[in-house]
C-alpha cells in the first residue's frame, strides 16, 4: 500500500522537505524526497565494494534497511538508516579500505575526513562522504553517533534521516546537513549542521 506524502524538515528549513517516492527495502518500504530521482537501485551487502567517490546518478544504493540516495551528479542527498550497534566495526573498516577515496590525502578540499553515517551503527562501509575532521571525530556528528550507539545498544530504535545541502561540482562536501532523529518511533528532533569546526 502507498504511503501518503509527508513533509519532514519543518522544523529547521521551510516548507521543509517532502517525502513522496517509495522504494522497498529489506523488511520495509522508505519514502524519499520529492526532487530527487530514482533511475537505478543497486542491492549492497557487506562484501560489496564501491568508490564513494564515483557513485551512479540518481540511484538507491540499498543495504538491509538502510536507504542512500544520489543526486543527478552521484552525491549523497538523503539518507534513511536504521542506526543499529555492532561490535566488530574495527575489522569492517579494516576491510575496507575504499571508503578512504573521498577524504584525508586524497579529499578535494583541505581538513577533511573519509566521514561513514555510523560503521558501528551498522551503516555500509563503502558510503562515506568528505566531513571535517573537527566535526567528524570530537565534534556534532560524532556526539550523535555516540548517542545512537549507546540508545541502541541499551534497545532502543533509532532512525536517521539526513538531507545533504549540494556543494560545489569537485568532491563529496556538503556544506549543511540537515538531520532528522526519530527515537522508539516517537522521539523526533531537527538538526541543522554545519560541516566544519564551528559545532566542535
Amino acid at each position: 500500500m502507498s504511503a501518503e506524502p509527508k513533509a519532514i524538515f519543518t522544523d529547521v528549513m521551510s516548507p521543509g522537505i517532502i517525502l513522496a517516492g517509495q522504494i522497498q527495502l529489506e523488511s520495509m518500504r522508505k519514502q524519499y524526497p520529492d526532487y530527487l530521482e530514482v533511475k537505478k537501485v543497486v542491492t549492497l551487502r557487506m562484501e560489496s565494494r564501491l568508490n564513494p567517490a564515483d557513485l551512479a546518478p540518481s540511484c538507491a544504493y540499498v543495504y538491509n534497511d538502510n536507504l542512500y540516495l544520489t543526486d543527478d551528479k552521484g552525491n549523497i542527498a538523503y539518507i534513511d538508516s536504521e542506526m543499529m550497534h555492532t561490535d566488530d566495526a574495527s575489522a569492517i573498516r579494516k576491510a575496507h579500505g575504499e571508503y578512504k577515496s573521498v577524504g584525508g590525502a586524497h579529499a578535494s578540499h583541505e581538513g577533511m575526513d573519509a566521514g561513514h553515517f555510523g560503521i558501528a551503527l551498522g551503516q555500509h562501509p563503502s558510503i562515506a562522504m568528505e566531513q571535517d575532521i573537527i566535526m567528524n571525530r570530537y565534534g556534532a556528528w560524532r556526539m550523535f553517533e555516540r548517542s545512537w550507539y549507546k540508545l541502541s545498544q541499551a534497545g532502543h530504535t533509532v532512525n536517521v534521516k539526513a538531507v545533504f545541502v549540494e556543494g560545489d561540482d569537485d568532491g563529496t562536501f556538503s556544506p549543511f546537513w540537515c538531520v532528522r532523529e526519530t527515537i522508539d518511533d516517537t522521539e523526533v528532533n531537527e538538526y541543522v549542521l554545519t560541516n566544519d569546526d564551528t559545532q566542535s
